[in-house]
């Protein structure tokens, strides 16, 4: 996995996104023919009564049953809708903290992944756009800079657990010896060269094309995360020939790809994927959800 040495690969971006925040364009390109959005896996849970402590139930020591789901799962279960435009808290409908309420079967939903599409998902929606390219071999994945660990060792400590790396926050303001540039996931000579500047992020690109991620062995085989238990997927993907791009960003508890129809449709029939199509112009962000929103 290398990473490249300037961000030419990407300046293809800039003209197709939108400078000011008003619809997914700030982040999604415009122009291509056709849009879909990917609804990052939810994790569910049976937790168990173990007693009480200090007068309350205890359910959340003992979980059973664990399992992913689709977003649709939970409208289902809470008597709400889903649609494209859905966000996950609404799905809970007039239910006040999801963290606290079961549906009538006794699950309980974690919330989806922000930025991050899990790799049995990622792997699943490559072998879409595997399909979809002339050049699946060759293509350009970037991965957002501000990812805690990449650039310095600062505010991560690695403890000695079996399972590797556990993000740790630095309570200190000060940088301690060998936490500058370099000492973090990424070595010096890529922190110190040239990131794709785009709208409210900056990026650093590596040359991992779409084929790379039909395997969720993946995860062993890059340099950007700290551990494969932790995985992270890349913030964009895009084949050289430019058929199709993936953006999974930052503060997203979803995956839009923008591409063909013929790969679009591809994405909303696979049954591994929850994905449906949406419209160039998308709101996506946290209110947009018009047909959950709590009656007043």
């Amino acid at each position: 996995m290398e990473s490249l040495p300037d961000a030419a690969p990407g300046e293809w971006l800039k003209p197709l996104l939108d400078t000011m925040w008003q619809d997914m364009h700030v982040v999604v390109p415009r122009g291509f023919p056709a849009y879909a959005r990917l609804f990052h896996p939810v994790v569910r849970d049976r937790p168990q009564d173990t007693g009480t402590w200090h007068g309350h139930p205890r359910t959340d020591v003992v979980a059973l049953d664990e399992e992913q789901v689709h977003w649709s799962v939970v409208a289902a279960a809470f008597g709400t809708k889903m649609h494209p435009l859905a966000q996950f808290h609404r799905l809970f409908g007039q239910a006040q903290s999801r963290q606290e309420v079961l549906d009538s079967d006794g699950w309980r939903y974690s919330e989806p992944l922000t930025g991050n599409l899990a790799p049995d998902a990622l792997a699943a929606v490559a072998a879409r756009l595997y399909e979809h390219t002339s050049t699946p071999n060759i293509g350009v994945s970037a991965i957002w800079e501000g990812w805690g660990g990449l650039t310095s060792s600062a505010g991560y400590a690695q403890l000695s657990f079996s399972d590797g790396w556990i993000p740790q926050e630095d309570s200190s303001n000060s940088a301690a010896p060998g936490t500058g540039p370099g000492s973090g996931l990424l070595p010096v000579e890529v922190v110190n060269g040239e990131t794709l500047h785009l709208p409210g992020r900056d990026y650093y690109l590596f040359n991992a094309a779409p084929q790379f991620y039909l395997d969720p062995g993946w995860v062993n085989h890059v340099p950007w995360h700290h551990s494969p238990q932790f995985p992270q997927s890349p913030s964009i993907l895009w084949p050289a020939d430019r058929r199709w791009v993936m953006v999974s960003e930052i503060d997203f508890d979803s995956t839009v790809v923008a591409g063909s129809h013929e790969l679009i449709s591809a994405l909303v029939r696979d049954p591994a994927i929850e994905a449906l199509p949406v419209d160039e112009g998308a709101d996506l962000t946290w209110d947009a959800d018009i047909h959950n929103r709590p009656v007043q």
